[in-house]
């Protein structure tokens, strides 16, 4: 029997707290729910593998996903060189109703966007759209603009209705 989920949050180390919350706030105007200040002792760095450390957390709630922003001290590092392609690379993806006000906005504001709006592809996917913007840390959030088709209660569907197969996948191209 298999475990019942449901999304609850996506944690994402920053450098900097409050540079990062300030950020979400002026992009997206998403607000700080709470703030937390965590001394990882002995039991709690045993659970998350990691040695004795501090670590400061805002919890951001983005409809019903909470993100969980945390600044670890000491900084282990503050650069960051990871890609899309890295094994274990994460980012979140915020859905908007109109990519290119919202990339005009962002613009305008000087934030950095890879490329303006592009189209997902055909078939099933056609209609999304979407567009990478950097935060702070330079950390990719994906923008996005979803069909009908690609909406989460149309995957829901999906998922309870056919078999998919790794053989036979369906191909996009750019």
């Amino acid at each position: 029997m298999a475990v019942a989920v449901e999304f609850n949050h996506v944690g994402i180390t920053v450098s900097n707290l409050e540079k990062t919350c300030a950020f979400l706030e002026d992009a997206f105007g998403l607000k700080v729910a709470m703030i937390l200040d965590k001394t990882g002792g002995p039991t709690s760095s045993v659970a998350l593998g990691l040695p004795e450390h501090r670590q400061r957390i805002a919890l951001v709630a983005v409809s019903d996903v909470i993100l969980e922003l945390i600044e670890f001290i000491p900084t282990r590092r503050t650069s960051y060189d990871g890609r899309q392609d890295d094994v274990g690379y994460c980012y979140p993806s915020f859905s908007v109703a109109d990519l290119d006000v919202a990339y005009a906005e962002l613009t305008a504001k000087g934030y950095h966007i890879h490329a303006k709006p592009h189209a997902a592809g055909e078939g099933v996917v056609a209609g999304t759209r979407f567009m990478i913007l950097k935060d702070p840390d330079g950390k990719n959030i994906e923008l996005v603009e979803i069909s009908q088709k690609m909406s989460v209660g149309s995957l829901h569907q999906l998922a309870a209705t056919t078999t998919p197969s790794f053989d036979d996948p369906v191909m996009l191209a750019d």
